[in-house]
């Protein structure tokens, strides 16, 4: 089964093993002193090596079935967060009978790099398999994903899932809603490794899923300022579009009226 045909499935797929040991050591390093960037990964320092390394490209790729790839400026740097609850990222996740979660090839993909162990560690990642296919949040089987050090997790924007998710010391194998497992006192789960640090970077193809996504991004404050603090270096664009990747740079920020933007509403 290939990446897509997989991803198309199940809405989700961990690649296991795509990073060493030694350059998560190195990813970790890269977040502490970029941690104070409040751009996108593009355009920090060091975290940019990270988003344009060909293997993350090359997965994204083979998830799409497509050669080449959009970048938006949707990627962030997550540390040491404690938000939990399932949800869903696409556009039109409360909009009845959206296309979205009836066409299993829509493209825009999530992929996400946690920094430590989670086979063992809280603090992971938790979704609903097979849930891109509902709009409802409460389809789909509750996973728990043991990612360990180097694995890549890469889902579908229309895939219900939660961060942080708590490991039940006495039921390791299990996978527990979210909403049951922060109600439970600490000493019930397993520990996780603080800082719990990890990268999440969105692409798509040059489709109207995409272009519907960067419309809906517009109307969120917490895209729009993370659109202003971010600065491409030419090199950072070069080494994107040497592997087929158009990067996006203008959002047309002036002409949108900031006084109607979602204030209230924070990405997860």
């Amino acid at each position: 089964m290939t990446k897509k045909e997989q991803i198309d499935k199940h809405g989700w797929m961990v690649i296991k093993n795509v990073f060493t040991k030694e350059e998560i050591d190195t990813f970790r390093d890269y977040a502490e002193k970029d941690k104070s960037h409040k751009g996108d990964l593009l355009s920090a320092k060091l975290l940019s090596k990270i988003i344009v390394d060909e293997r993350i490209i090359n997965i994204c790729k083979e998830s799409t079935g497509s050669d080449s790839l959009v970048y938006f400026g949707d990627s962030t740097m997550s540390y040491n967060t404690s938000l939990s609850g399932f949800h869903k990222d696409s556009k039109d996740r409360f909009k009845k009978d959206s296309d979205e979660f009836k066409d299993k090839n829509y493209s825009l993909l999530r992929l996400g790099i946690y920094l430590q162990d989670h086979s063992k560690h809280s603090k992971g990642l938790c979704l609903r398999s097979d849930s891109h296919l509902h709009q409802s949040i409460n389809k789909g089987k509750i996973i728990n994903v043991k990612s360990e050090v180097g694995d890549v997790i890469i889902w579908k924007l229309t895939t219900t899932h939660s961060p942080n998710a708590e490991i039940i010391s006495l039921f390791p194998n299990y996978s527990f809603h979210p909403g049951l497992t922060k109600r439970l006192p600490n000493f019930l789960k397993k520990k996780s490794i603080s800082p719990r640090l990890a990268v999440f970077m969105g692409f798509g193809i040059e489709d109207h899923y995409t272009e519907d996504y960067i419309e809906y991004l517009k109307t969120r404050e917490y895209a729009i300022t993370r659109w202003k603090n971010s600065n491409y270096s030419s090199e950072a664009v070069l080494a994107m579009e040497k592997n087929n990747v158009k990067v996006i740079q203008d959002f047309d920020i002036d002409n949108i009226d900031q006084e109607k933007l979602n204030v209230g509403f924070k990405q997860v």
